[in-house]
Parts: C-alpha cells; structure tokens; sequence
C-alpha cells in the first residue's frame, strides 16, 4: 500500500496545532505570539501552567525522511537561538518562571536523528545554566501521533483544506497485491467488463490503471481513517449508500461510456457534499478508486458489445 502524508499549509497546521494544543493545556492556559508585529521569539505558543514553550513547523511535502529531518534540525537550531536573543522579553511571558520544556510540533516526525539533536541542544542549553531555563529543561519534537484521536479529529473537522499526498503505487507494491488471495478473481472480472469498453488492444492497460486507482484509493481511505476518522466515517458512508443505489436500481445510462461518466460524475458529487474540505485531487482519487474497486467487484457492469 503507498505510503501517505497530509500536505500541509503552515498556517493551516498552526491553525490545527492550537487545536491541539488547547485540547491538551485547555483553551484558558495556551497563549499565541503573534509573529507579525517585529517578528517571532523562537515561539509560536505557550502554557505557564505547565512552563512549557511550542514552536510549529510544518515542511513542504511530500518529502523524504532524510531531508525532513535535516529541515526540522535546522529549524529547531534557529529558533532556540531566537529564543536565546530574546530571553528577556520570553521571561516577561513566561511571569518570570523558567521554562521546561521546548517543543517543536510537527505534522510528522520519523527520524531518530532529530531525536539525537534534540538530546544535543538540550545538553548544550543546560550546560549554559541560563536562568530563564529550568535546570531540567528539555527540547523535543512532537507530532500528531502525541495526541488522542479525539483532538485530531475535532480539528480537522476545522481545516479549510485536507490534502493528502498518496503516490501511486510502485510496480513491486502492485505484484504484491496481485499474489493476495482473492486478487486475480478481481482482475478476471475487472477484465472481462473492461473488454465491454475498450478494444483487445486496450485492454491490459486498462486494467493497469484500474488497478493502480483501486490501490490508490484504498490508500487514501487508509490514511483518512487514522488522520481524519470521522471524515473517513462520513464518506464510507456515502460511498456504501451509492453502491447500494447501484447494486439496487443498476446504471440510468445505456451506453459504457455514459454508464461510466455517469457513476464517476454522481459519486463525486456525492463525496463533495460529505467532504467539502477534501482536496481536489484527493477527491478524484477517491471516486478513481472506488469505482475501479466496483468495477472489480459486482455493483457496477457495462452492456455486452453487439
């Protein structure tokens, strides 16, 4: 199954990240700094109640792990210098207690690497004996896996946009779904309807795509499901009530191809309603795969060509 990562806008995940913030601290102890007015301190937000200070950051994705770690190392080494120039005014936030803890939020971490850099800037912050830190002050990274599915899902209900990266999936990941018990009885039958649409010469490479949509599609839902769960719910829910509309009445169009445009053109509009905030191309990619994954299984059927 391809991997996925939620492509975020930076101002949309600190957006989110105050989300969670809140569900954490609660809404009365978390404070925002305004980054606009003579640039930021090295922090995005913070909590006296608990003395600790939250920096966001968000790369541009999608990305590799190596890179995205060097790019989360690099940002927490210039803003905890920030935070170092800016001591005074950060103590005057902070009513004079030493802070605890730094944290860089990230959509996702998965680097043992910044871990390491983490452990180093804190050592190094500690050796300082800076009185605006606490003597067991600490750096760290954390990201979406740190809070309950709760608090993902209130805020993403938030989002003005959900993007997904989800890459098609490489030639070894399809070999491997196609050796799955069950995978070559979908093929058949995908085959022998596609045979309905397209000529011999076509054909294979239709199946491909079906195939590669069908994948892709499922890897989506997948990522839904742990990132956005009661989106997820809500289009599992529109999905499974078009297929049982088409398993219960069958296809209004005579022609494959209008049978086609016309599943693809209702199921689209069907998943908008429920998920106004999915992105464009997510969508297609969701309508792509499920009616590839009807195409491969029984609800949807073209006319035998004369």
């Amino acid at each position: 199954m391809p991997s996925t990562t939620i492509i975020w806008n930076p101002d949309d995940w600190e957006i989110f990240a105050l989300g969670l913030l809140n569900c954490r601290h609660g809404v009365l102890n978390v404070h925002k700094v305004p980054a606009k007015d003579q640039g930021d301190l090295g922090i995005d937000y913070y909590c006296n109640k608990d003395s600790v200070a939250y920096q966001c950051y968000a790369v541009e994705e999608p990305i590799g792990v190596a890179e995205r770690a060097k790019k989360q190392k690099d940002k927490i080494t210039k803003d905890l210098g920030k935070l170092q120039k800016n001591n005074v005014i950060v103590s005057k936030l902070f009513l004079g207690a030493p802070i605890k803890r730094w944290v860089l939020l990230s959509p996702l971490h998965d680097s043992k690497d910044v871990n390491i850099h983490c452990a180093n800037k804190t050592t190094e912050l500690r050796s300082k004996a800076l009185p605006y830190l606490d003597t067991d002050f600490e750096v760290l990274i954390h990201d979406q896996a740190f809070f309950g599915a709760d608090a993902l899902t209130l805020n993403a209900a938030q989002l003005s946009l959900i993007k997904l990266s989800i890459p098609n999936p490489t030639n070894p990941q399809i070999s491997s779904w196609e050796k799955e018990e069950g995978s070559q009885d979908l093929l058949s039958t995908a085959r022998t309807k596609l045979a309905k649409r397209t000529t011999p010469q076509k054909l294979e490479d239709a199946v491909a795509d079906a195939t590669r949509y069908h994948l892709q599609g499922a890897a989506l839902m997948s990522a839904l499901r742990s990132q956005a769960p009661e989106l997820h719910d809500n289009l599992a829910t529109v999905i499974a009530s078009r297929r049982r509309h088409l398993e219960f009445a069958g296809p209004t169009a005579v022609t494959a191809s209008g049978i086609l445009n016309d599943e693809i053109m209702n199921l689209k509009e069907a998943i908008k309603g429920a998920a106004p905030n999915l992105s464009p191309e997510n969508i297609d990619q969701l309508v792509f795969g499920t009616v590839s994954e009807w195409i491969m299984q029984c609800p949807l059927d073209f006319p035998n060509v004369p």
